[in-house]
């Protein structure tokens, strides 16, 4: 089976360090965003900081996987955003309706990802790979 990773940042900076130690451009990069990060700047800091991100590197081909906690509302606004991957905490009633409004915005609810967090690593070259 095929190990899926996707990588916590917390700082723009994380991100670009990220991006130079990345050496295959076709290659899949996943960023997950954490739900306290979100919460505290809000939905338009997310549209931004993706707005930011696609911009400065259009060649290389980046997904983002956004964590809403167990806050519905902000998973609705979060699937209208230009993200491919949502995670969301609820029971299984809730879950189908918010994966009805997420088909539409072609975004996959709770995939399987391994979330390496780069705060917590020291050799970020390993884990690349």
């Amino acid at each position: 089976m095929l190990n899926k990773k996707c990588f916590s940042i917390s700082t723009y900076s994380q991100f670009e360090k990220l991006i130079h130690l990345k050496k295959n451009k076709r290659k899949i990069l996943v960023i997950f965003i954490k739900y306290n990060l979100i919460n505290g700047f809000g939905i338009d800091w997310l549209n931004a900081f993706i707005k930011l991100i696609k911009k400065n590197y259009s060649d290389q081909n980046i997904k983002f996987y956004v964590d809403a906690g167990n806050n519905y509302g902000l998973s609705i606004l979060i699937s209208r955003e230009n993200i491919q991957y949502l995670k969301l905490k609820s029971n299984k009633t809730i879950l189908e309706k918010i994966n009805q409004i997420a088909k539409k915005n072609k975004v996959l609810l709770n995939p399987n990802f391994n979330v390496v967090d780069l705060t917590k690593i020291k050799n970020i070259k390993k884990n690349l790979r």
